[in-house]
């Protein structure tokens, strides 16, 4: 495990309306913190990122010219898609699995690792996000996730093929949950999660800026491998440029 940057951008800057982050892009630890205590398979669990989530970005980003940024540490060191205050800043456990190298960390520990991936990936996105806006007439702001099918305790799958997730921006999200829909799709209003609930990133970065917004998440075996990421992107292209006058 090579040592990690807290955040990366790729892309065209200023050329699309179009700007397109993801909070939970890889499973990649720090040297110094080797694996947590957990094995391979269990750092390629959702429990570490949100798996076909970076690929959905930078193929979306392609095709919409867009700027990208990705994070760049796993959500097991701590979560860059939660606040300070949060509990489940550094979670101890994650749906049933432990997680040993996160059991009772000191409050040291914990501000290093705020001070070293955490905040240096919010100012990142600070930073491109004022540069959009600058260099930029009405962005549009999308927040890239991806889900689960089922958690380890759950007693039914989630039904919905993607979500689309808002709370300030209603009139996007709708234009492209309904056009989304009108292909057949099962496509989640606020579901699986709410974003009138919790939507850390984008309520920090995005609603408070006032910006055109939405939050998008495809479920995970619908983008496990390159071709779906293609005709997942190609679909989604299509609303989010009609959002963008194109």
């Amino acid at each position: 495990m090579s040592d990690v940057v807290p955040a990366r951008a790729a892309g065209p800057k200023g050329r699309s309306a179009a700007f397109l982050f993801c909070d939970h892009a890889t499973n990649a630890m720090p040297q110094r913190y080797g694996a947590l205590g957990l094995g391979k398979e269990q750092l390629a669990d959702h429990i570490a990122w949100d798996p076909g989530a970076a690929a959905l970005t930078a193929a979306l980003g392609e095709r919409l010219g867009a700027r990208t940024v990705y994070c760049g540490f796993s959500r097991l060191l701590i979560d860059p898609n939660r606040g300070l205050d949060r509990e489940d800043l550094i979670l101890d456990s994650s749906d049933s699995i432990p997680v040993p190298g996160n059991r009772g960390i000191s409050w040291q520990e914990r501000e290093a690792r705020i001070a070293r991936y955490h905040r240096p990936y919010h100012d990142f996105l600070d930073r491109e996000l004022d540069a959009h806006e600058a260099a930029v007439e009405d962005p549009l702001i999308v927040s890239i996730h991806s889900f689960c099918r089922a958690l380890r305790n759950a007693r039914s799958h989630r039904p919905w093929q993607a979500g689309i997730l808002w709370k300030d921006d209603e009139h996007s999200a709708r234009e492209v949950i309904e056009a989304l829909r009108i292909r057949g799709l099962d496509i989640g209003d606020n579901q699986p999660y709410s974003a009138k609930a919790y939507n850390y990133t984008v309520d920090r970065h995005v609603g408070a800026r006032g910006l055109r917004h939405l939050t998008l998440e495809v479920r995970q075996d619908l983008i496990a491998d390159a071709e779906h990421v293609r005709q997942w992107a190609d679909l989604l292209a299509q609303p989010l440029r009609a959002l963008m006058g194109g």
